[in-house]
């Protein structure tokens, strides 16, 4: 075995092989992978091969897009052999109204993805899939392009086209210890020798939790049990003129396919979800299997047999109850580990076989430094040591026997929570608060009233539209309170704090001590990896803030760039809580909690500037800013001083109409002041000149990523961010990756919206081709609940003088 290698990849299932062939087809040849068994051991060997284009999340869903064109175009044309993928297409059964709402999303964000996607009556479903019975259905979605695999089919190919490309394979090699070297190279200790390698790629499946303890990495993965059968032959599944699409059906909670000529089918049972090996692995596990329990899924195998009579005629040839992994949110792991430089995760997959196509884009990460697609929502840095062995199992559990349920932007699932909460969370609970999470931490979403106590799953508008409405109101007209804890916040210290942040940022700092700059930090590729207001204490001290669910990769972000600079970097995002108070008798309000001398009028503390106040006995750090467009002020302090504020604030404030919003109103006004948010319209495949944030970009001075967007700034860009305003009443917003058309043809894609309740209209950001990002330019977007017309318009929808702000 050789004693060095660029990269080392420890695995070798799909995602594991996928990733070894895609790093040669980047350039990188002098891979090893090292498998403790054979390829495809593990889970790979045993999975049932199945290839959906059915997706909800706009990157998966090119993941596998890109996936099916591998098995069923690219490996055929490479190694000269026909195909071996099913192309059998696939059904989606539903039976609510919010199926069919869900279903008309997944539709639009098809049109960006390329899969050809569409509804079919009950009478075209029994044409293509005739031993199945759809009286009952209400929605039957069919794409026609999707099918199944054989894993080692596809496996092996592509370990021989690496292998071809000078990747190296070690099989039945254990990987014993991985340790951090001085240079920076980690020592891969294994069975038969050592290696010494630039990159580790953690691709252990089932082991990767042990392959991350190795390094210190915490890798938040269960497995849980899944079984599927396979029946005896049926005589009418051999008559078939052509292969049974794959289908699957809510109500059974099942995938239903044929299987030479008989069935397929794998129940994921909606209770009773059996994880295991929650003490670790057995080294020596491999290729192992459990024994079927079909008491465990009978009740679930009984619907399929009223949805498929034929399946009750034959008896079950084989009962396949294998180990699958599962995440806390069933996306599985990609990318850098946290606190560590070239050590990536490839793991956590619980259908890696229609998810193999990750080794593109992964590939794309450890060579480029980014990728083509927003990995945002497979970031193996989305979790931290918060998400504990508890948490895991039962978010893990609950995805399982959610695998086939209806998805809702409101679909507020309760299970292993709370486990990040601000100091606020219990008394706004008492007060009505209806929490969402993000990233573990439990924030505000809107408050219930006496009218409004509670919403259904939709996606239209809920009962909560209304509630909304009041909050949004009582900003704008008197003022509003909310919680700001779940805030990341930074530190930054030393003799070259200010040179080192003017490196990073592509806006100029703040030139005087107590000003604040929004600002993004960008890729040396141009993408833009994260947003931050920086407010300038002195020019050797600097307090950050950013998004909760980007918190550990801009923490690891400064730490990879900080060689050279004098500096510390200090994450406070638990040690410190905030609140908004924000509406035009903000000052009043706050006024009454200063000293007489405290001068917050607009020349004494004015917008973008910052400073410590006492506010009762309290320090506290102001900023003068609202991300609702309104007169405010954030108000950020040590965690145990916030309730105690709070409670002031609102005693002296109650009287003038304060009043609690939480994170819908904030979405709501935000859109209407047309500000762009990360995670939406600031993602890491474009850069601020597609953001259109040019105006937050000074380009004559040198920072990451300058050259990559003068060349954009000065070429053709091939996509720009829109502002939409909704010109109808349909009472629908957009989520993201809704397809948006203009002049007959799909422009591009949503970003999010909200319906602005201070001007009475639905807004959306999008991303467009230039051409068609003109003032007046219409546009139709595909909802939920249908078509919606809108225009796009160039400037803020709610006070585009910025007025409201700066009195």
């Amino acid at each position: 075995m050789q004693s060095t290698a660029r990269v080392v990849i420890v695995g070798g299932g799909s995602l594991g092989v996928n990733l070894m062939y895609h790093l040669t087809k980047e350039g990188w040849t002098d891979v090893l992978l090292i498998e403790k068994g054979e390829l495809t051991s593990g889970s790979t060997w045993h999975a049932a091969g199945l290839c959906p284009n059915f997706n909800g999340n706009h990157t998966l869903s090119k993941i596998h897009e890109y996936t099916i064109k591998l098995y069923d175009e690219i490996i055929p044309r490479e190694t000269g052999l026909p195909s071996t993928f099913h192309r059998t297409g696939s059904l989606r059964v539903g039976y609510t109204e919010v199926e069919e709402q869900w279903f008309r999303n997944i539709i639009s964000r098809s049109r960006n993805v390329g899969c050809e996607m569409r509804f079919i009556s009950r009478e075209e479903a029994k044409e293509v899939n005739p031993l199945m019975n759809f009286d009952n259905a209400r929605c039957i979605l069919y794409t026609p392009n999707d099918g199944h695999i054989d894993p080692t089919s596809i496996v092996m190919p592509l370990g021989q086209l690496a292998r071809e490309n000078g990747a190296q394979v070690s099989r039945f090699n254990r990987v014993i210890d991985i340790n951090l070297l001085p240079s920076g190279e980690y020592e891969v200790i294994t069975e038969k020798g050592t290696v010494i390698a630039e990159h580790v790629v953690n691709a252990g499946g089932c082991f990767a939790p042990e392959i991350g303890k190795m390094v210190g990495v915490h890798i938040p993965i269960v497995n849980l049990e899944h079984q599927y059968l396979v029946t005896d032959d049926h005589p009418e599944v051999a008559k078939l003129a052509r292969e049974m699409p794959v289908t699957r059906d809510s109500w059974a909670a099942s995938y239903i396919r044929q299987e030479g000529n008989g069935f397929l089918i794998g129940p994921y049972e909606t209770s009773g979800a059996k994880p295991w090996a929650l003490e670790g692995m057995d080294w020596d596990f491999d290729r192992g299997l459990f024994p079927g329990d079909l008491v465990r899924i009978m009740p679930f195998l009984e619907r399929c047999m009223e949805l498929v009579p034929g399946f009750s005629e034959v008896g079950i040839r084989t009962i396949i109850n294998g180990a699958i992994t599962h995440t806390p949110d069933d996306n599985f792991l990609v990318g850098p580990a946290k606190g560590l430089r070239n050590f990536w995760n490839l793991c956590g997959a619980s259908i890696g076989i229609a998810q193999g196509g990750i080794g593109k884009y992964l590939a794309q990460w450890i060579v480029h430094g980014q990728t083509e697609l927003n990995m945002a929502s497979l970031d193996s840095r989305r979790f931290d040591t918060w998400a504990d062995k508890n948490y895991c199992i039962t978010r893990a559990i609950e995805s399982y026997e959610r695998m086939y349920s209806f998805g809702a932007p409101n679909d507020n699932r309760p299970h292993g929570r709370p486990m990040r909460v601000s100091p606020m969370h219990a008394l706004l609970g008492q007060k009505g608060a209806v929490h969402v999470v993000n990233t573990g931490y439990e924030k505000p979403s809107w408050f219930t009233t006496d009218e409004v106590r509670g919403e259904t799953h939709n996606w239209a508008h809920s009962e909560a539209h209304a509630a909304v409405a009041e909050e949004c109101a009582a900003v704008q007209n008197a003022c509003g309170i909310a919680d700001l804890s779940g805030t990341a916040k930074f530190v930054v210290k030393g003799p070259d704090a200010f040179a080192f942040l003017d490196k990073l940022s592509c806006n100029k700092l703040p030139a005087k001590d107590g000003r604040i700059t929004l600002t993004l930090f960008h890729s040396e590729n141009g993408g833009i990896m994260a947003e931050q207001t920086i407010s300038r204490i002195a020019e050797d001290h600097f307090i950050l803030m950013g998004a909760i669910g980007s918190q550990v990769k801009d923490y690891q972000w400064m730490e990879w760039h900080k060689e050279g600079y004098d500096v510390t970097i200090e994450d406070i995002t638990e040690s410190w809580g905030g609140l908004l108070l924000t509406g035009p008798k903000a000052r009043e309000i706050l006024q009454e909690h200063l000293d007489e001398d405290e001068d917050i009028s607009n020349a004494g503390f004015p917008w973008l500037s910052c400073r410590m106040i006492q506010v009762d006995s309290a320090q506290v750090f102001a900023m003068r800013v609202s991300y609702a467009g309104e007169l405010g002020w954030e108000l950020h302090m040590p965690t145990w001083q916030v309730l105690s504020i709070y409670e002031s604030l609102f005693h002296s404030g109650a009287a003038l109409g304060l009043r609690d919003f939480g994170g819908l109103a904030m979405n709501s006004m935000r859109m209407e002041k047309m500000y762009r948010a990360y995670g939406h319209e600031f993602t890491e495949e474009i850069s601020g000149a597609e953001a259109c944030m040019d105006r937050f970009m000074d380009t004559s001075r040198e920072f990451i990523g300058v050259e990559n967007i003068r060349q954009r700034q000065q070429g053709e860009l091939e996509m720009v961010n829109a502002y939409l305003v909704f010109d109808d009443d349909v009472p629908a917003e957009c989520f993201g990756n809704e397809a948006v058309w203009a002049n007959g043809e799909v422009t591009g894609l949503t970003t999010g919206g909200a319906f602005g309740h201070r001007i009475g209209k639905s807004l959306a950001f999008a991303y467009v081709k230039p051409e068609h990002n003109t003032a007046g330019q219409q546009v139709m977007v595909e909802t939920s609940l249908g078509e919606r017309k809108a225009h796009i318009e160039m400037m803020p929808a709610y006070d585009p003088k910025n007025e409201r702000l700066r009195v």
